[in-house]
């Protein structure tokens, strides 16, 4: 078998990417996976197994290490290396690599793929549409307010700016793109990238995201306690867990929302910005006045109490107010 139909066979790749996988792994990197198979193996075993000098071969195997394409672990000071996969290493090259040499449509084809694996891959979205939220599972727990985030950023232990890999994926909106915030040391790694930010800095960053029109979600819940671990700045048009949330009907329930919008009618300059900047339509141009232009309406149903409009308000005529029951610890 040639080595790309054996290496993609093991890297679980999708068949219609098999012509495109030279931009993600070298001949060098397939050999290594495919000489590993389904083991987990030391780096002088696989010397032994390619007749190569263990020095060359354990520098090859950390460059692959750090690109999604080999994984390893270490027991008793003991490092094994298994072969990878392409679910990990997709969002790994979208990310750092050179992702926009793969032609537009099979880079639709895989934002598609993405997001049917992202799906079967976190199956716990069933419990939250089926019974209560299992927030000790699920990520981007919360739909947060600037304020919110901006006390997380106070608690973070490290703070790292990543770029979105649903964005990089989807490529449906034209928004910034290095917007994912890890707030917390333990979740840094030798694989994470990214760059790191002061709190200010961060801060900065969430304002200005947030005048942009995307949504701010993150947890856990009990932050407080537990100390805060991951914020996203998200639309709906490109992020998996909207996309998700919205398809599987999770509204409400997640990312949990906390809060609603209030209109106030009589404030409102009928300029439309709300309208511009709201993902779920809750304020949205309805009828016609002769000649005149739209009425601003408002469906609070429709709303995820995301704060975006209250912040593009010129005349103030929308608040939030907090959902009973919708407590954050």
């Amino acid at each position: 078998m040639p080595l790309v139909d054996d290496f993609s066979k093991l890297f679980d790749a999708p068949g219609f990417i098999k012509p495109y996988l030279h931009f993600f792994a070298t001949k060098q990197e397939m050999r290594l996976a495919a000489t590993l198979g389904k083991e987990s193996l030391t780096a002088r075993e696989l010397a032994g197994l390619l007749a190569q000098p263990e020095e060359e071969i354990e520098s090859c195997l950390e460059q692959a290490y750090l690109r999604h394409i080999i994984d390893k672990d270490s027991e008793n000071d003991t490092i094994r290396y298994r072969a990878g996969n392409f679910y990990s290493r997709l969002r790994n090259f979208c990310l750092f690599g050179n992702y926009h040499i793969i032609p537009p449509r099979i880079r639709k084809k895989l934002d598609e793929w993405d997001f049917a694996e992202y799906l079967k891959r976190n199956d716990y979205f069933k419990a939250v549409h089926d019974a209560s939220p299992e927030y000790d599972q699920c990520h981007n727990e919360w739909i947060l307010l600037v304020s919110e985030v901006e006390a997380m950023i106070d608690a973070a232990t490290a703070i790292r700016v990543l770029p979105c890999d649903c964005k990089m994926l989807a490529e449906n909106c034209d928004h910034s793109r290095e917007i994912c915030l890890v707030l917390d040391k333990n979740r840094v790694t030798d694989r994470t990238g990214g760059r790191e930010l002061t709190k200010d800095e961060a801060k900065k960053l969430i304002r200005e995201l947030d005048q942009e029109g995307l949504m701010h979600t993150g947890g856990p819940p009990n932050w407080q306690e537990t100390g805060p671990a991951v914020v996203c700045n998200c639309c709906a048009c490109c992020c998996y867990p909207f996309r998700a949330a919205i398809q599987l009907g999770t509204k409400g329930k997640w990312p949990r929302s906390r809060y609603v919008a209030v209109y106030d009618k009589e404030k409102c300059l009928q300029c439309g910005l709300c309208a511009k900047r709201c993902y779920f339509a809750a304020f949205h141009f309805a009828g016609m006045d002769g000649n005149e232009m739209k009425q601003m309406a408002f469906d609070p149903k429709l709303c995820w109490g995301c704060g975006i409009c209250v912040s593009t308000c010129p005349s103030q005529a929308i608040r939030l107010v907090k959902i009973s029951g919708g407590e954050m610890a």
